[in-house]
């Protein structure tokens, strides 16, 4: 009952999403602005690399969650949680809005995210293949789960999911099926497995 509630409060939260990005800075430093340009619509926001600063409006911003693995359930993130690679946020924009990230300055190397068994929300970093994304990982993942149609670019007028939006992705599919940095995805662990990531 518990997934089935779980999965239900997924389907809820995963509706069209619209973004277009503004501007792109390089990973070392700089900065990007992102337009939420779909108000009353929630929308998932994953960063990219590490952050030294996630701005936003408060005021224009009527929700914004991360899903806690562990209790199975959505919270308001803390601050910190804002600056994580990898971790994605639900926001629903009351008026169009924008977030504007500023990129931590560091030395390439590695990053760990702990992935539960059941359902886990997971940002990307790169805009590779699904198979190549979740390599180190495959075995404990049952279900890749697309939500939104338009969660391939975050813009209007960019690629779409299409008919693999909003719905599971088969294993069979993921050595064509490209993922997208800034987009947030859905995964089903069969057991708690670390997830690391190389940040360049």
């Amino acid at each position: 009952m518990k997934k089935v509630f779980i999965f239900s409060v997924i389907m809820m939260v995963s509706i069209i999403m619209a973004f277009s990005i503004k501007s792109v800075e390089a990973a070392y430093g700089g900065n990007e602005t992102i337009t939420l340009n779909a108000p009353l619509s929630w929308a998932t926001l994953s960063p990219s690399t590490k952050l030294s600063a996630f701005n936003y409006t408060a005021a224009d911003i009527s929700s914004m969650l991360i899903y806690d693995a562990a209790a199975g359930a959505f919270e308001v993130p803390a601050a910190s949680d804002l600056l994580i690679p990898l971790n994605v946020f639900f926001v629903y924009p009351n008026k169009e809005t924008s977030v504007s990230f500023t990129y931590e300055t560091y030395t390439p190397g590695m990053i760990t995210k702990n992935l539960l068994a059941g359902w886990n929300s997971v940002g990307t970093n790169t805009g590779g293949k699904a198979i190549d994304e979740f390599s180190t990982i495959q075995s404990s993942v049952s279900t890749l789960y697309v939500p939104g149609s338009l969660n391939a670019r975050k813009d209007t007028t960019g690629d779409s999911w299409g008919t693999d939006a909003d719905r599971d992705l088969d294993k069979t599919s993921w050595p064509t099926t490209l993922l997208n940095s800034h987009d947030g995805y859905w995964i089903f662990l069969t057991s708690a497995v670390d997830w690391t990531k190389i940040l360049d």
